[in-house]
């Protein structure tokens, strides 16, 4: 479906992008108008002018030699764009359009619209916005035998480029962001359904693969789940993994897709020293036990340097054998997480004892009773609480006493949408097993709207071809939201809530 446009409505719109309330770029930039809107459809043109009735193909507005200039908005008319084939290789779309700082090119599908791009995508933009756009293989192959693919969406190179809204599935890897990617922000995306199976039956692959060294990515106000491997993986063998914030994020069930195992949530280790890493307001669910040396998160590192700074704060990480493994850090605050795990709610394994006194900050933390009689580890020992606050850690810490060794009741996690009004990420641990929890919605919703609510466990491909669990007109009551309580997340439920525009 194509829209045409009259010329009113087209100024009309472009007061729309620039100024009301559901932009879904409204804090991205100045107000200032684009300068020119580019069109483009699945059955555009090399030779189209970029106007609504000669459509450009995708392969050339998005590329380095788009007619597209700072400051302009590329529209994507509704529809699948497909990929190019090489034999059974994607040949990934080339996304280099770029703007500058100060007027960054914007790519968003038409109004009511969606686009979908169908195959892996590989980003060299410096200063482009790639807003609301579905991402993906949808021939996404595990064992990559018959249909191989690289990374979902793959950052190689470019400055200031965000990926904002998107939804990204169906790759080897969710996501790669290389160290050439200066300043990148990936923001309120879902990233789900890939990596591959080994055949030595190992599943492998990241939603998010990421190394840094100048300037800081941010990967924030996401939901990662449903991979073959790990979620967030910033990881290096010889490169470098510096600059990084993760915020407010919700990672969980990594692993999923392959039975039996049990993978890292928050990875952030490597083989040169880490530093610079802020991890804040991240929730993370693991409720795999089975690889008894799996962390739900991993401040560590696995060669011989010692890591620089780092801050882990108000994060809430329930499941996997050991909540939080840390190594061995230059300066290191953890501070107001809470953890429940199977084993060990918490472990410093490689940190020499005047180290941690001297270094490492750990107070104000809450940990829920495991029934474990030493759930804690330093210097290679198991410790009760009190010989754990009697190292200096957490003598204004909480140890919560649970009869059964598991946390109980509800707990919901609402992440309203900073770049679009009325789209917000929704997390709901439901230990007891109910049937439907209420949520307040009234810091995110406006009475008279209209809203959609989907289970993230629906959304495999495109969001489109999901049903939500919820159509409503907002009231300014409690939304009751069903849980699935499915086999895969027992007691953890992720949600996506969408504006009907």
């Amino acid at each position: 479906m194509q829209f045409k446009f009259s010329p009113a409505l087209t100024v009309a719109f472009m007061l729309f992008i620039s100024v009301c309330d559901v932009a879904p770029f409204r804090e991205v930039t100045s107000l200032a108008a684009p300068a020119k809107l580019i069109y483009v459809a699945p059955k555009g043109t090399s030779t189209g002018d970029g106007t609504r009735n000669k459509p450009l193909d995708i392969f050339t507005a998005l590329s380095e030699r788009s007619p597209a200039r700072p400051g302009d908005t590329i529209i994507l008319m509704g529809g699948t764009y497909e990929g190019k084939m090489a034999g059974s290789s994607r040949v990934p779309f080339e996304l280099g359009v770029s703007g500058t700082a100060g007027s960054p090119v914007r790519i968003i599908p038409a109004p009511g619209e969606s686009a979908h791009l169908n195959g892996t995508s590989l980003v060299t933009s410096s200063y482009a916005e790639y807003i609301e756009l579905d991402i993906g293989d949808s021939n996404w192959e595990p064992s990559q035998k018959q249909h191989q693919t690289g990374a979902a969406l793959e950052v190689r190179a470019g400055a200031g480029t965000k990926i904002i809204n998107c939804n990204i599935f169906g790759g080897s890897l969710g996501m790669a962001a290389w160290t050439p990617a200066v300043d990148l922000e990936i923001y309120g995306s879902l990233i789900h359904d890939f990596g591959s199976l080994e055949e030595t039956g190992r599943g492998h692959g990241h939603a998010w693969y990421a190394q840094n060294k100048e300037g800081t990515k941010v990967f924030a106000n996401n939901i990662a789940y449903r991979g073959y491997g790990w979620n967030v993986h910033i990881y290096t063998q010889g490169g470098d993994i510096q600059g990084f914030d993760i915020i407010d994020n919700i990672c969980y069930i990594a692993g999923a897709l392959k039975p039996d195992q049990t993978v890292d949530n928050y990875l952030i280790s490597g083989y040169r020293p880490a530093d610079r890493i802020r991890m804040i307001g991240n929730v993370g669910y693991q409720p795999s036990n089975i690889d008894k040396w799996r962390p739900n998160a991993r401040l560590s590192s696995y060669g011989e340097g010692t890591n620089g700074y780092a801050v882990f704060k108000d994060n809430y990480l329930m499941g996997a054998p050991i909540g939080l493994l840390v190594g061995l850090w230059k300066n290191l605050t953890i501070e107001g997480n809470t953890f429940w795990a199977y084993d060990t709610l918490i472990e410093i394994n490689s940190a020499p004892a005047g180290l941690i006194g001297k270094n490492y900050k750990l107070n104000k933390n809450t940990y829920i009773d495991n029934g474990v009689k030493a759930p804690f580890k330093a210097q290679g020992g198991n410790l009760s609480f009190d010989k754990w606050q009697a190292l200096g850690f957490d003598t204004e810490g909480n140890l919560v006493q649970r009869q059964n060794g598991r946390p109980g009741g509800t707990r919901v996690f609402l992440f309203p949408n900073k770049y679009r009004k009325g789209r917000a990420n929704i997390g709901v641990f439901n230990w007891d097993s109910k049937t439907e929890v209420a949520v307040d919605l009234s810091s995110v919703l406006s009475k008279g709207k209209r809203f959609r609510i989907y289970n993230c466990l629906d959304i495999k491909q495109t969001i489109s071809m999901a049903r939500p669990v919820l159509e409503f007109t907002y009231t300014g009551s409690e939304i009751k939201l069903p849980m699935r309580r499915d086999k895969v997340a027992p007691d953890f439920e992720s949600f996506l809530l969408l504006p009907v525009d």
